[in-house]
C-alpha cells in the first residue's frame, strides 16, 4: 500500500526497494 501512495508507477518502483532480509530501502533517485 505504501507503494500506492509515493510511487508515480508502483508496477515499476524507482523510490521504494525490497532488500531481502531488511525490509524496504528508500532510494534516492536524483535528476
Amino acid at each position: 500500500r505504501l507503494r500506492k501512495k509515493i510511487e508515480p508507477d508502483p508496477a515499476q518502483p524507482t523510490y521504494l526497494k525490497t532488500v531481502i532480509g531488511v525490509g524496504y530501502k528508500f532510494e534516492d533517485v536524483c535528476g
